[in-house]
């Protein structure tokens, strides 16, 4: 059986208070940000940090702040993806390694704390390539949130040129002369980031990669090259 530490109420507005034995263990303080990953039905909380971007693990790139009496909200998007805007929901609240993870209470719910637990291995492992897996929207976008865009290595204003190869884009920031990544060709399509954090895809380019509204889409960094291309297997999320 799952054996949480703690039970607490989740708030309508989306407000949950951590215990704060947990938060020190983690050194989380009060304007400290915490960033989410899902897996399944459990929410794991882990200090803000690019190292949570690893393949197969479902990091949203969504951060809050600690606040002064220890709460954190949880963000609208997660909340309506787990379904928790009922009233009256109570969280299950426990530590495992280096993050908090948080669930909604159901009696007799069984115990997955191992697959958590091979999740924060993946994130505590340096090696590797970083991914970042975000859903394709009604009209092409991506939104990615400031802690994404900086992992990425890119500016919040950056403007985007494409470069096709094979059923991949290449993503590089607009330059006036360009130098075309190895066996892939300008496909003359560029966007700008927009204030939400938002980057179109043209449905050009979109039905070459046979890409639509809700399919997950990988972004990640392979020796230097910021790769874009259609996820084809499942995410556990």
């Amino acid at each position: 059986m799952f054996n949480p530490s703690e039970f607490n109420p989740l708030s309508h507005d989306g407000k949950v208070s951590l215990p704060f034995p947990m938060t020190r263990a983690l050194e989380l303080y009060t304007g400290d940000c915490v960033t989410f990953i899902l897996h399944k039905e459990n929410i794991i909380l882990v200090k803000a940090s690019e190292s949570v971007f690893k393949e197969n693990v479902f990091a949203t790139g969504l951060t809050k702040i600690l606040d002064s009496v220890n709460r954190i909200t949880i963000p609208l998007k997660i909340r309506e993806k787990l379904n928790l805007k009922k009233p009256e929901i109570t969280m299950e609240i426990r530590q495992i390694r280096g993050a908090i993870v948080m669930r909604e209470h159901k009696e007799g719910a069984a115990d997955n704390g191992e697959e958590v637990r091979n999740v924060l291995r993946k994130i505590e492992d340096e090696s590797g390539d970083l991914f970042i897996y975000e859903k394709i929207g009604s009209t092409g976008e991506i939104m990615l949130s400031e802690l994404v865009i900086k992992a990425l290595g890119l500016e919040t204003n950056s403007i985007i040129q494409f470069f096709l190869r094979n059923e991949e884009l290449i993503l590089k920031e607009y330059q006036v002369k360009y130098n075309c990544p190895q066996d892939s060709f300008y496909t003359g399509q560029s966007r700008k980031f927009d204030s939400k954090g938002r980057l179109v895809i043209a449905k050009k380019l979109r039905d070459i990669l046979n890409v639509n509204t809700g399919d997950i889409i990988t972004l990640r960094l392979d020796h230097g090259e910021l790769i874009l291309s259609k996820c084809n297997q499942p995410v556990d999320a």
